[in-house]
């Protein structure tokens, strides 16, 4: 099995993520995702200040599989995308003052975003 990236991810949607074996990440749609497709297998680690570069030796890390990558121009339009395909979206208002933590409206708009429907192969 090989790994295709390693990713890091803040605490908390870390443990959300090994107890539902279920998760969709949220990014900007950058080049440093462009080569990951349906099928790959990524691994998180937890990122334990938000802003870490490389895990800690103490750091949580669980192997994911991408089941599906929705992509649109902002927030909203995927929440509608993912709306449509899958119940586990949860509050879109929450989620996306959660996101707006992350990044701006502006930066959303300048470079599109994506999700990732991941499940957990191993934790």
């Amino acid at each position: 099995m090989e790994i295709k990236k390693s990713i890091q991810l803040t605490t908390e949607p870390l443990s959300h993520l090994i107890e539902a074996g279920e998760s969709i990440d949220f990014r900007l749609d950058q080049a440093v995702w462009k080569d990951l497709q349906t099928g790959d297998l990524i691994e998180f680690w937890e990122d334990l200040s938000g802003w870490q570069t490389e895990p800690a030796d103490d750091a949580r890390k669980v192997l994911v599989q991408i089941k599906k990558i929705y992509k649109a121009p902002n927030f909203l339009e995927l929440f509608e995308i993912i709306e449509s395909d899958t119940e586990i979206l949860g509050s879109k208002h929450s989620l996306l003052e959660g996101l707006r933590g992350w990044w701006s409206e502006k930066k959303e708009v300048e470079e599109g975003v994506l999700a990732f429907y991941v499940v957990v192969i191993k934790s």
